[in-house]
């Protein structure tokens, strides 16, 4: 059991295989890679990249490798057949077609709320709150003791520190609770839904990265879910599923809810190269460690949003 699931994904295989080429026995992905301001191209295997060795490992459960399985079994294999359902509808619509059912709404909810809340970038989000929180939870806890409870036990209760490993249980346990998780799943799936099919994708794909959903102001142009809120009416929820095909979510309450019944649930075709390089460009900014790309295209859509 210590030796499974090792290398675990922080973005699912079978996503990533969405934008690979299969080559032999294996799916390839071009990929870019930036540390410490260092940047390299290169050609791997969907198997050996957007994971971290042993991450979602726990120590606050009987099986410590509960979170993996728990991703694998209900979010992971939801990017197989059930995806694949869903790309092949939209795949076979005309525009203009009303193509999203409720049960699409549902597995795209799940999977992309997931992604959000699983990257390196959320559960570090909670550690950086954690001062602030645990303070005030404490100073909460102190205001309510009688005078005789508060002298004694005080400095126990200020003593009191959760180690990193806590947080991130925390995180997860609290995120992936199935209430609090469809509660956040119901505000995206209540939004109004933009399917945009790519008609330049030979030149400009979609590409994707190691956090692939791109949370956005349209207000501020401001990126991020912390900045910004699943809720916000300013918010747009982007996800790119194959290099053909991306969803969009915005607030009915937005200015997009006014034109939701012309454009809600259907495809719209996209052959802006300066809207999808810019959708691209702030994948690639967000990304934990890998944004998948050929560097011939990183090149000119550099170049091009000069």
């Amino acid at each position: 059991m210590g030796k499974e699931y090792v290398n675990q994904h922080i973005v699912p295989k079978r996503y990533l295989d969405r934008f690979a080429s299969q080559m032999d026995d294996k799916r390839i992905i071009d990929t870019r890679l930036c540390t410490k301001g260092k940047v390299k191209f290169f050609l791997e295997s969907t198997d050996s990249v957007g994971f971290i060795k042993n991450y979602y490992d726990v120590s606050d459960k009987e099986d410590p490798k509960y979170w993996e399985h728990f991703f694998a079994n209900e979010i992971d294999s939801l990017c197989g057949k059930e995806l694949n359902n869903i790309i092949s509808t939209i795949t076979m619509s005309r525009k203009g077609a009303a193509i999203l059912t409720d049960s699409s709404k549902r597995i795209l909810s799940k999977i992309i709320v997931a992604q959000l809340f699983r990257t390196p970038n959320s559960i570090n989000y909670t550690f950086s709150i954690y001062p602030v929180v645990a303070r005030k939870t404490k100073d909460n806890i102190l205001s309510v003791l009688p005078s005789e409870l508060l002298e004694k036990y005080k400095e126990r209760i200020n003593a009191v520190e959760m180690t990193k490993e806590q947080q991130k249980e925390q995180h997860l346990n609290y995120l992936f609770d199935p209430e609090n998780f469809e509660k956040y799943c119901k505000i995206v799936r209540d939004r109004v839904w933009i399917v945009y099919v790519n008609i330049v994708r030979n030149n400009m794909p979609f590409v994707t990265c190691d956090n692939p959903v791109l949370i956005e102001s349209i207000e501020t142009n401001e990126i991020g879910l912390f900045k910004n809120g699943l809720a916000n009416p300013a918010t747009c929820i982007f996800y790119p599923i194959t290099p053909s095909i991306a969803v969009a979510r915005y607030s009915k309450s937005g200015p997009i809810g006014i034109i939701e019944n012309e454009i809600g649930d259907k495809v719209v075709y996209v052959d802006d190269i300066r809207f999808i390089g810019n959708k691209n460009i702030r994948l690639m900014d967000q990304a934990y460690l890998h944004s998948f790309i050929p560097q011939p295209l990183y090149d000119s859509i550099v170049k091009n949003s000069l």
